[in-house]
């Protein structure tokens, strides 16, 4: 070995690197396990927030089967909705603003009362 060249180590395991001098993973194996380490750090925050958006959507979807009359807003927050998230809003004919979790939304009627909102099936 040239007194120039230094040892390489993957980045990964640590294992000694032989061949390209830009080399920093021994295999795929441990380049893929790397990435993903540090996408799931990076990514963590996305993970729970579209964790909460998937399960308020499944709430609505719930509570929305068979029910066309106003709803509690409280019955809402008990099934564990968290109303500080959703997808989007759309402003409805009277101005008021429709909250979105993906497909299925709900209007505030009041401060306890709701009117959930279904997807229009084509």
């Amino acid at each position: 070995m040239n007194y120039l060249e230094a040892k390489r180590f993957c980045k990964a395991c640590g294992q000694l690197l032989h061949g390209r001098r830009d080399q920093k993973f021994c295999s795929d194996h441990c380049r893929n396990a790397f990435n993903n380490q540090n996408y799931a750090v990076q990514f963590a925050a996305h993970k729970k927030i579209n964790g909460i958006l998937r399960n308020n959507q499944q709430i609505l979807c719930r509570l929305a089967k068979g029910k066309r009359k106003p709803i509690a807003l409280i019955e809402l927050v008990t099934n564990g909705f968290q109303l500080a998230y959703h997808t989007h809003t759309q402003q409805a004919k009277n101005g008021q603003t429709i909250y979105f979790c993906y497909d299925y939304g709900y209007l505030r009627l009041d401060e306890h009362m709701i009117q959930l909102i279904t997807p229009i099936v084509n």
